[in-house]
């Protein structure tokens, strides 16, 4: 379940620093900058997790740019998930992100992530350097009380976080065949995200944009494109074709079976 959720936030939405060959995939990467579209106010957003879209799995809550959050300089994102229902029972989960980003440029400076299940809670803190991006990982043994610490850094740029790369996509033109290729750093993992513009229609009885959603992993030291496996196929995800530009609805063929997130309006 935790997984899953993890799969929703990810889909909602260079150049190494080494002396080794460049990799293929790095003329790709999309230009930085982001695009001319109207910055998000302040927007709280509500989605339900399903499996089929019929059985209800969680529930995500995403607050963008909200009042009480005081951080000068820095565009905040802060979220909420937890597994409901039969879920809840055989899988217990809950989370926790916090997300700040420059405003102007939609890069990311420090990410933290506190995640719950019934097994160990694991806290992810994240921080954006110029060069490199450094994470630590404190999993919390549930039953013993027992904690391990991971370091890990990352030597690249530019990188963006979940919420930086919604964000920035977002604010692209995203006309019909458009497609943008980020490097993301949604937790402990390097990602290369693909995302391409395939539709304008109706969906969810709304004027909507769709988009497909495709991840491999990042090796890290070698920079080696690896399978994501817990991701199937690409995922799928609309969002309205209006001057708010939310996401609709979300779906991925996941490990555990067909995955979505839907927005509650």
């Amino acid at each position: 379940m935790s997984m899953s959720l993890r799969l929703t936030l990810i889909g909602i939405f260079c150049f190494p620093l080494s002396s080794q060959a460049a990799p293929a995939w790095q003329a790709e990467v999309s230009p930085p900058q982001p695009g001319n579209f109207a910055a998000l106010p302040p927007t709280v957003l509500n989605l339900q997790v399903s499996w089929q879209g019929m059985l209800s799995a969680g529930k995500v809550q995403i607050e963008f740019a909200p009042p009480a959050a005081k951080k000068p300089g820095a565009y905040v994102v802060r979220a909420n998930s937890s597994s409901t229902g039969p879920a809840a029972l055989l899988f217990p989960y809950t989370s926790r992100f916090w997300s700040e980003m420059n405003p102007l440029t939609l890069r990311p400076i420090y990410f933290q992530g506190i995640e719950t299940d019934q097994k160990e809670t694991v806290t992810t803190t994240v921080r954006h350097l110029p060069t490199q991006v450094l994470s630590e990982e404190l999993a919390k043994n549930a039953k013993t009380g027992k904690s391990k610490l991971t370091e890990r850094s990352f030597a690249f740029t530019p990188v963006f976080d979940i919420f930086s790369a919604m964000l920035y996509i977002r604010s692209q033109k995203l006309e019909l065949g458009d497609h943008f290729t980020l490097v993301i750093h949604p937790f402990d993992t390097p990602y290369l995200l693909r995302v391409k513009v395939l539709a304008r229609e109706r969906h969810q009885d709304r004027n909507a944009i769709r988009l497909k959603i495709g991840m491999q992993k990042i090796d890290r030291k070698t920079l080696e494109l690896l399978p994501y496996k817990k991701l199937k196929n690409d995922a799928t995800l609309w969002l309205s074709d209006d001057a708010s530009r939310l996401p609709i609805e979300l779906r991925a063929a996941a490990f555990i079976g067909d995955v979505r997130a839907t927005l509650i309006p």
